[in-house]
């Protein structure tokens, strides 16, 4: 049986719950609770009634139902009031009051479980992905951590120990931690403690700041409500300035600060088993060098991407055990692949970005950002079946990896699951709300795809990326859909100046980047009035 209400279906066949196609995960016992309370829709359903359903007549604590429903809540995103879905009969019980639809039969999936080959359709299989929920978390943001060193070089010290703590934070699933990329564009305007509630919902905002000398290192950090503007947690570590004190640090900031916000002890345990990772840096040089890449990655400069790598590979050269150099490798190498940063795409690129993905993974298997930087190799290597499960590993590692999320976001669009992109690229925006560019652009591709024609004009018009490929190219199709036939002959008026080739070159791009033949079908008989 499948009872469809809002963007959900309960399969109690598959014991699944799934939102807009995708599994949700559910505790068993929480799955029984909703399927219980769904198959009673309309009539309050008392505490006993709980018991005698889902813990077949054991007596439990209140605690322990109202830990279950406050669970089958979050699930369903119901957090907040008047609720919508679970209402609670205050002094006796709970009524579910959603509209329910019950569909027989078993439940098909959207794409094929037939992976491409090369050379075929891009076309991935079905899977039970779980992408985690933003609703009812609280919500930090970790400004940059100052820089109290006169050596300039250790700018990178300080950006580096922001992005640990970021990717240590966002481990546990009842925080949503904004990305670097937004609390640094705040940073830069200044924006006072008080304004980051205003500006992206933050409940809780983290400023740091790093004093460095060979021998000693001191980090002070100071945790703040953004409502009361007041501390709630200020502390300073001074100890040895070794790479494993640092890390130490890092770890407890992290703990420290999960620990006095989510307050979920098994989450804390969790996420402290995955913070003792194997593959850190052993040396100073790797951690600068991947400090390097993490300001590379933020703004993708084609000016620096050649010393990025270099300075990457001789850094292997000298400490090839460290999981976060080899997958950072694996992520420039991969973007010389795919874009044209001054080197011609190649299969032997490809295979040292999957080489550096792979040994990465070695290293450390419990390391999320190894398994993101595999899962993307494996994507252009149309593996598609170990794609996703390299992308489901990297997100049971840390679903609040914003950079992660966007990247899957793409690829999911080149591969024509519109969906399932959509869900990756709103959960990276919620997590990287300043950072409307390429996300954006791909969003508006979506909607474009949807049929969604006004919805596209807005979203791509929200980040203008002049001189941009895909941004001119994709214009066109929209405003010549929107009925803006002026706006789309202007924008090929620059396609055909910067871009004269675009129309046969588009062809290899696509190999390249797996774009599914539906995608491009839907935009060539425009770009062939426009650009023929």
């Amino acid at each position: 049986m499948i009872y469809i209400f809002d963007k959900f279906e309960l399969d109690t066949d598959a014991f699944e719950l799934r939102k807009n196609g995708i599994k949700v995960a559910l505790e068993p016992q929480v799955f029984s609770v909703i399927q219980f309370l769904i198959e009673n829709r309309g009539r309050m359903i008392s505490k006993s009634d709980l018991m005698d359903a889902v813990w077949n007549g054991r007596i439990v604590s209140e605690a322990a139902i109202v830990s279950r429903i406050r669970s089958a809540r979050k699930a369903l995103g119901d957090t907040s009031k008047p609720r919508y879905m679970i209402q609670t009969v205050h002094g006796k019980g709970f009524r579910f009051i959603a509209n329910v639809t019950i569909e027989n039969g078993p439940y098909v999936g959207a794409l094929t479980s037939e992976a491409s080959s090369p050379g075929s359709s891009t076309q991935l299989p079905s899977n039970s992905l779980v992408l985690p929920e933003g609703h009812g978390r609280p919500s930090i943001a970790v400004l940059p951590f100052e820089n109290f060193n006169n050596n300039k070089e250790d700018r990178y010290f300080a950006a580096g120990l922001t992005e640990e703590l970021i990717a240590n934070l966002s481990k546990f699933h009842d925080l949503l931690v904004f990305s670097r990329s937004t609390t640094a564009a705040l940073a830069n305007q200044d924006v006072a403690i008080s304004e980051l509630r205003q500006r992206l919902g933050a409940d809780f905002a983290i400023e740091g700041s790093v004093r460095k000398s060979d021998s000693r290192v001191r980090i002070t950090f100071q945790l703040i409500d953004t409502v009361t503007d007041g501390h709630i947690l200020v502390e300073q570590f001074d100890r040895d300035c070794t790479l494993e004190h640092v890390f130490e640090i890092q770890d407890k900031i992290a703990l420290l600060i999960a620990a006095r916000v989510a307050n979920r002890h098994d989450l804390l345990d969790e996420a402290n088993r995955h913070s003792d990772r194997q593959g850190r840096p052993t040396t100073w040089q790797t951690y600068r060098s991947i400090a390097r890449y993490y300001e590379y990655i933020r703004i993708r400069d084609p000016a620096s991407h050649a010393a990025v790598r270099d300075d990457l590979r001789d850094t292997l050269s000298r400490d090839s055990s460290s999981s976060d150099a080899c997958a950072a490798l694996a992520v420039v190498l991969l973007d010389q692949y795919r874009f044209p940063i001054k080197a011609h795409n190649s299969a032997a690129i490809l295979t040292e970005a999957h080489r550096y993905a792979r040994q990465a993974v070695s290293l450390d298997p419990d390391h999320a950002f190894a398994h993101q930087a595999l899962a993307m190799v494996q994507f252009y290597r149309r593996e598609f079946d170990n794609f996703l499960a390299s992308v489901e590993r990297s997100i049971v590692l840390n679903p609040g990896k914003s950079d992660a999320l966007a990247e899957f976001g793409y690829c999911f669009y080149m591969a024509g699951d519109i969906e399932r992109a959509l869900q990756y690229l709103d959960r990276s925006s919620e997590l990287n709300p300043l950072e409307d560019r390429i996300p954006s652009l791909f969003r508006a591709a979506c909607y474009f795809m949807q049929d969604r024609v006004q919805d596209a004009m807005v979203e791509i018009g929200r980040s203008p990326m002049p001189g941009a490929y895909w941004y001119h190219a994709y214009l066109i199709a929209i405003s010549h859909a929107a009925g803006n036939r002026e706006r789309a002959e202007k924008e090929a008026a620059k396609m055909r100046k910067q871009f004269p080739n675009f129309m046969t070159d588009r062809l290899a791009i696509n190999e390249t980047l797996c774009v599914a033949p539906e995608i491009d079908e839907k935009y060539v008989k425009i770009w062939e009035h426009y650009l023929s």
